[in-house]
């Protein structure tokens, strides 16, 4: 989530033969369905367990095929998730890794765009406040730019989330090595779209030439931000102009390391 994964989508999107169709969450259906296989009795032998495997994966494929591109010889969606639990097995997975500290400003505007769909506003009463200020005036964090991120169980609950999911990934990469997984940097994509894009097409197996022109929505950020927005910036380094000595402390404390172990700084001196 707020890693770029609309953006991504877009860019697979963009050649003839990718259908790249959403968000279908598959992951909560795989997971109780793991569990299922290693605590009911029914599915004690390996014959079992393999059955019905190959029966909900193809109930996905199927899913997926009614609502792709007819004419598309890839399928696939940008459920913003971590790739545990492994939904279909074999097949190639591409997951973008993005700034922590990026994402956390991404999100926190996101969960005031939509406080709907967290619970944080009842457990933190003290944002309600922060979101009416919002809600009168849209630039209200660009104009009192510490506010955004001083809800402190906010700030550390993400860090931990950014954290974990990272690990995730890294995890499922070592232990399925016949699992398919690209892994790509959102700052590189904005760097260098058309490279970093052809990669992700070779990686899919697929000639990057039959591909669209880079324009419109494919490019990288906004030329204007968009506060209210569900796509409101998509830029780097945009953490700078909202962390206080207090967040930059809190993000060390929870998540400090994987800033360094994915090279984004290299000590704690930031």
């Amino acid at each position: 989530m707020k890693s770029g994964t609309n953006w991504l989508g877009s860019l697979l999107n963009s050649h003839e033969e990718i259908s790249c169709i959403g968000e279908f969450h598959w992951q909560q259906i795989v997971a109780n369905f793991n569990a299922n296989q290693n605590n009911l009795p029914i599915y004690e032998s390996d014959k079992a367990k393999s059955l019905a495997r190959g029966h909900l994966e193809k109930m996905i494929r199927q899913c997926m095929l009614d609502q792709a591109d007819p004419n598309a010889s890839l399928i696939g969606d940008r459920t913003p998730h971590s790739i545990m639990p492994v939904t279909l097995q074999g097949v190639p997975n591409i997951s973008i890794i993005r700034d922590g500290r990026d994402i956390l400003v991404s999100r926190a505007f996101h969960l005031y765009n939509h406080p709907d769909v967290h619970r944080l506003f009842d457990r933190i009463p003290e944002m309600k406040d922060t979101f009416e200020s919002f809600k009168a005036d849209q630039w209200y964090f660009q104009k009192e730019p510490e506010q955004l991120l001083k809800h402190e169980v906010m700030v550390r609950e993400s860090l931990r989330w950014w954290r974990q999911h990272l690990e995730q990934d890294e995890s499922v990469a070592q232990q399925y090595p016949n699992l398919p997984v690209r892994f790509v940097r959102y700052e590189d994509l904005h760097r260098d779209t058309a490279s970093e894009r052809a990669k992700l097409f070779e990686f899919l197996n697929v000639d990057p030439s039959r591909s669209a022109k880079i324009t419109g929505i494919l490019k990288p950020g906004f030329k204007e931000e968009r506060p209210a927005q569900f796509l409101r910036k998509g830029s780097v380094g945009d953490w700078k102009n909202y962390f206080t000595e207090e967040t930059k402390q809190w993000f060390k404390e929870e998540a400090g390391e994987s800033l360094i172990k994915y090279d984004y700084e290299s000590s704690y001196d930031w």
